[in-house]
């Protein structure tokens, strides 16, 4: 997935300029209930984010403390934005320090939108399938034992099941890894754990999971 698919464009999102006065930023954070705001130039090239952390810091290092008199450009956090060819999981990095990722055009200047916290989740609850019914598998597994996954198609293939997601990530140690598996609801769950395991898979948990209500 790229990042283009979960972009909300920059005609739906309200930006400042680096001559924008602090009382005028305190009132558009104020009246759209934002904590933080990109900050473009008369170009719509992207410059950072401000907000009002970023303003107060500017404010406390004045001598007189007046942050009315400050401007956006005296509050502005710059930052590296994301392009639009990026891949969704490039987000990742970006969210965990910034309340959103900025994106831009190839040209690596022209804003073109953000990613929101919300759309990064929605992404992420979708490729695991979190709001469909089904069983939850947690497997344990080793790095480069070939035909893993082929495996694991083998052991659900006799029980007419659809598989909803597969998942692999880190354990923790470069010998050895997890494999999630959700699978649609079925009366066969404790049969399809045997077959895994006899496959050689060690199944650390299994969990029949209901729809999510939205």
């Amino acid at each position: 997935m790229f990042i283009r698919n979960c972009l909300t464009p920059k005609d739906e999102i309200i930006t400042v300029t680096p001559e924008t006065e602090a009382p005028e930023l305190v009132r558009i954070l104020s009246e759209k209930g934002l904590e933080s705001i990109p900050v473009v130039d008369e170009k719509r090239y992207f410059l950072g984010i401000t907000g009002y952390g970023h303003l107060l810091k500017s404010a406390l290092e004045r001598s007189d403390g007046d942050w009315s008199r400050l401007k956006v450009k005296d509050a502005l956090h710059t930052m590296d934005p994301l392009t639009i060819n990026h891949d969704f999981e490039e987000t990742l990095p970006v969210i965990v320090r910034h309340p959103f990722v900025p994106v831009v055009s190839e040209d690596g200047f022209t804003f073109l939108g953000i990613v929101k916290i919300s759309d990064i989740e929605a992404v992420l609850a979708d490729t695991y399938g979190h709001a469909l019914p089904g069983i939850r598998f947690l497997l344990a597994v080793v790095l480069d034992i070939p035909h893993e996954l082929e495996q694991i198609l083998d052991a659900v293939r006799a029980f007419d099941v659809n598989i909803i997601s597969v998942v692999t990530f880190d354990a923790g140690d470069a010998a050895a890894r997890r494999i999630l598996l959700k699978v649609s609801p079925t009366p066969h769950g404790e049969t399809i754990r045997q077959h895994l395991e006899e496959k050689g898979f060690r199944v650390l948990s299994m969990k029949e999971k209901e729809a999510v209500a939205k």
